[in-house]
Parts: structure tokens; C-alpha cells; sequence
């Protein structure tokens, strides 16, 4: 089946390219009692840059990941390796002054650094292409706030410029040029990366969440079937299992969705992403059959807002007025957290907690952000000095946080409020399609139904296991989603993202074909 849209038709299915271009590696789950100088949870660029770092340091590190490797926002990012954030220089420099604004830039050249030095000393066939990063503004009225940019990360040090000229299809006013940043492959180079660690005597366990930790000397990390002994823990599992009621209102929730798409001759040979409404950004993908073009765009917090595949459509007929596409080849849906006041979280985990960090909230620039992360926590946990660390420290409360904390409270509230009083109800399942869902009220209980094929349905509870809020079904990400905190899950109930760490309880169903009548079962 394939949706029908404006232009092309858009695969039926979500799938990253990233993840369906690369063979997935196994690892055995973790079954015994271990000991490790360090134990890492987090089997994405964040959580592996931090193992491979310690490991080359000459630490004993265990990695341990909830599902498989690669496969969650890491295995779902555009990969755009890059100093270029959109509009952020002055507002760091408004917001936290100018020497903390040079950290942050510092940092995040630092990275890229790294990581192309990486790929040319053990030639990592990982795509990476340089390439010269812009944020373009459509509008006459942003010229201001371009230049404004553009002067602050000069300032800052970097190679920036202001330019009213882009080469790309689109009626650009003006843009901030950021020289020499590239693009990448990230499982390509991720997976590079494990090898690497295992050389260096690391240890991997996929299918190993970690229920739990016990902080003491040594702390215990604990999953269903073993456990793990370690000096110091780093919590790099994209929203933070350990210590979560802390986190759940300083980060918000996002979800872009993305396109891969074959095109007539050449892709624009740089990545752009545009400033203000309507956002939309693209940069070239490489392949062995020609590049493709990647999209993505319609940043929203996660479960509010319109229909996703609404949105997903809005993209492709976006694409194909700008591009000459000739089909859109993959689709999918990419979440982040950003924090209140827009820098990650890397660190201790919480002031009490000595030898627990975090790494989380890389608001959409995780391919840079991942990186610092591993090298900021490679140096506190080996006792070096960092610059880096005040910056970033999680247990930081400035101005900004301050103003947001209420707001991210009355939208959890609302949102909580909302949840059940648009549900319908009744006894008969919606009119869905094979591939939609719907969280209804059938026989007074709050569901999530999926219809599979003609005659296979599916249902969940519909309700969040941690902060009780009504989900949302996500079209295009293929998810249940709550709009209170994030939590994801799939189709079948186990967690995807999110505070979130148990499942949706499954609940046995049967639909009659005469009138799409629900049976009792359902209660």
C-alpha cells in the first residue's frame, strides 16, 4: 500500500535509511553479574562516543542498551555534523554572556574536530562529505537577525559569514555561512566506533534495560536477568531513566519528519536549515546509486499539533515544488529534548549522586552534542579539568530555566486534561485503514487501537504508564506518543522513548467484520 499525496506517493512504511542501508550487529544480553570500571546505558552516538573514549583511555567499560544498538534517535538523525544551530550565538551571548557563549561554540568545533580526525586516521567509510552549513531567513525582516548572527559567532570564533546569495533552490533573504562542517553516515560511523571499543577490550549487551541503580562503592546497575558492578555510570540512554522526575519538566519534547528522496541531477551540494515558521531543512545524502536528497521539517512539541502524516505530506509537497523529485524513497519520524534554556545536560546526574552522569537534551544537534558529551565525560570521570563543564552541568538553574519551568507544567496539565475529553466512544472501532490507529473509549475503557491488515487489529492500553496522560497516535513515526512527557511506544506496546520504562499492557480483542463491532473481550 502506498499513500497517495500531492506528488509521488510516500512509502507506505516509516524507515530510516540510515538503519535499512547497514546491517545490524548482535550482541548477547546480559544475563551474569559483571564488574566494569565504567558502565555506559545508551547504544547511541552520545553513550558509544563516551564507551569508545574511556576504553581508549585504558578504563574497563561495560555498554549496555535497552533494545539494539543504533536504532533510536541516533539511527534517526540528519547527521549534519556542524557548528551551525539554527539562531543560537546571540542568543547564548544575551542569555548567558559572552564567555559562556565561546564555551559552547568552543566545544562544538571541538567536536567536529574529532570527529573528522577520526574518520581520515582510521579511513571510516562513513559518507562524510565536507560541506559549508547555512541557517537562511525567507523574510526581508530577519535580514537584522542574520547579521546579527552572523557577527555574534564570528565573535566567537567561528568561521562564519553573512550572505544574501545561497546555492540552493530557494528564495533565500539572507543566511549565515558556516565553512568547512560536513555530513555522515552515522551508523557507518558509529559502528566504526563499537569496533573500536571492542578492540580496546569494551563489552556490549543489547536487550539489557536497566531497571534500576543502587548507588553506593561500587554502584549496581541492575536488568531482568543480570547486573553490573561499576566506579562510575553514565546515563546516555536519551532521556534519563535514573533520576527522571528531575528531568521531565527542564526538556520538551520534539519530533521532526524526515524524507529521503531521488532527484533529477544534482542535490544541493551543502545542508541548509531555515530560521523562523515553517522550518524546513536539507543537505545531500551520498550512496553507492547516486545521492539522494534528505528533508525534514515541522518541528512540534511530541503528541500535540496536527495529524504527523499531514505534516508529512505538507513536506513532500514542499519538496517537490522546490526540487525536481522524482520519488520519495524513505519516511520517518526523528524526537529530541531540548532544555529550558537550550544547552544539553552532561554531567553529574544530580548534585548527591557522585559518580552518576547524564547526557541528554541535545535539542536536534546530537551529532556534535554526542560527541562533546563523550569527550566532556571522558575527562570528569578520568579526573581531568574541562572548560566545558560548568556550561554544560545538569544541575545548573539560570534565568531561563526559571521562566520556563511553569509553562512546561501547565502544558503537561492541559494536555492531561484534553486526553479525555476528545475520546470517542461506544462500542464499534473507528473507521481506520490497514496501517492507522486511534486511542478510543470502547466499553468505557481508554484504548489504543491499531488495525494491522483487513481482519487484524490491535490493542493497547491507551493510557502513559508514568505520568497517566491519554496518548496519541503517531501516523508517521508508526507510535503511540504522549504529549505530557514524551514517552513513546510502538504499535504492540513496548517502550520506544521517554520516561516512560514500562510497556502498554495488551488487551485481548476481537472486531466482527459485519459492522466493526468491538466484542466484550475488550474489557
Amino acid at each position: 500500500m502506498a499513500i497517495e499525496t500531492s506528488g509521488s506517493p510516500l512509502p507506505d512504511r516509516a524507515m530510516s535509511y540510515w538503519v535499512d542501508s547497514t546491517d545490524q550487529p548482535s550482541y548477547p544480553r546480559l544475563t551474569d553479574a559483571i564488574e566494569a570500571d565504567v558502565a555506559v546505558v545508551g547504544g547511541g552516538i552520545a553513550g558509544i562516543s563516551t564507551a569508545a573514549f574511556l576504553a581508549e583511555a585504558g578504563r574497563d567499560v561495560a555498554l549496555l542498551e535497552a533494545d539494539e544498538v543504533l536504532r533510536g534517535t541516533t539511527g534517526h538523525t540528519t547527521a549534519k555534523v556542524t557548528v551551525g544551530h539554527g539562531l543560537r550565538y546571540q542568543y547564548l551571548i544575551d542569555t548567558f554572556g559572552e564567555r559562556t557563549a565561546r564555551l559552547y561554540a568552543e566545544s562544538n568545533r571541538t567536536a567536529l574536530e574529532a570527529v573528522t580526525r577520526r574518520v581520515r586516521r582510521e579511513g571510516i567509510d562513513c559518507e562524510f562529505t565536507p560541506a559549508a552549513a547555512y541557517a537562511y531567513a525567507l523574510s526581508e525582516d530577519r535580514r537584522e537577525a542574520i547579521q546579527r548572527e552572523a557577527d555574534a559567532a564570528r565573535r566567537l570564533g567561528l568561521a562564519a559569514s553573512y550572505v544574501e546569495d545561497v546555492p540552493a533552490p530557494v528564495d533565500a533573504a539572507a543566511a549565515v555561512r558556516y565553512a568547512d562542517q560536513a555530513h555522515f553516515h552515522p551508523r557507518e560511523y558509529l559502528l566504526a566506533l563499537l569496533e573500536t571499543f571492542e578492540r580496546e577490550g569494551g563489552r556490549v549487551y543489547e536487550h539489557s534495560r536497566v531497571t534500576g541503580i543502587e548507588t553506593g562503592s561500587p554502584h549496581v546497575l541492575r536488568t531482568r536477568d543480570g547486573r553490573v558492578g561499576a566506579d562510575d555510570v553514565v546515563v546516555a540512554s536519551h532521556f534519563p531513566f535514573y533520576r527522571r522526575s528531575l528531568y521531565t519538566k527542564r526538556m520538551l519534547p520534539h519530533q521532526e519528519h524526515v524524507l529521503a528522496a531521488d532527484v533529477e541531477g544534482e542535490p544541493p551540494e551543502d545542508m541548509y536549515v531555515s530560521v523562523g515558521p515553517d522550518t524546513h531543512s536539507f543537505r545531500p545524502v551520498p550512496t553507492g546509486e547516486g545521492p539522494m536528497l534528505l528533508v525534514d521539517g515541522h518541528r512540534h512539541p511530541t503528541g500535540i499539533g496536527e495529524d504527523t502524516m499531514a505534516l508529512t505530506r505538507q513536506i513532500e509537497s514542499w519538496t517537490t515544488e522546490t526540487f525536481p523529485v522524482e520519488a520519495v524513497t524513505y519516511r520517518w519520524t526523528v524526537q529530541d529534548y531540548e532544555t529550558i534554556d537550550r544547552v544539553p545536560y552532561v554531567g553529574s546526574i544530580d548534585p548527591f549522586a557522585d559518580g552518576v552522569y547524564v547526557a541528554t537534551g541535545f535539542g536536534g544537534w546530537g551529532a556534535t552534542h554526542g560527541t562533546v558529551a563523550g569527550l566532556l565525560l571522558r575527562d570528569l570521570i578520568l579526573g581531568r579539568e574541562n572548560a566545558w563543564a560548568e556550561l554544560y552541568d545538569p544541575n545548573r538553574l539560570p534565568t531561563a530555566a526559571l521562566k520556563g519551568l511553569p509553562g512546561a507544567g501547565r502544558t503537561m496539565l492541559k494536555q492531561r486534561a484534553k486526553g479525555k475529553r476528545s475520546l470517542s466512544g461506544g462500542e464499534r472501532a473507528p473507521d481506520l485503514r490497514p496501517g492507522e490507529g486511534q486511542v478510543v473509549n470502547l466499553h468505557g475503557r481508554t484504548l489504543g487501537l491499531y488495525r494491522e491488515d483487513v481482519d487484524t487489529w490491535r490493542a493497547v492500553e491507551g493510557t502513559c504508564p508514568y505520568g497517566g496522560c491519554t496518548l496519541v497516535w503517531n501516523g508517521a513515526g508508526e507510535s503511540w506518543d504522549c504529549p505530557c512527557d514524551g514517552s513513546r511506544f510502538t504499535v504492540d506496546g513496548s517502550v520506544v522513548d521517554g520516561p516512560a520504562q514500562e510497556g502498554l499492557g495488551r488487551v485481548p480483542l476481537a472486531v466482527t467484520r459485519r459492522d466493526e463491532r468491538v466484542a466484550r473481550e475488550a474489557r
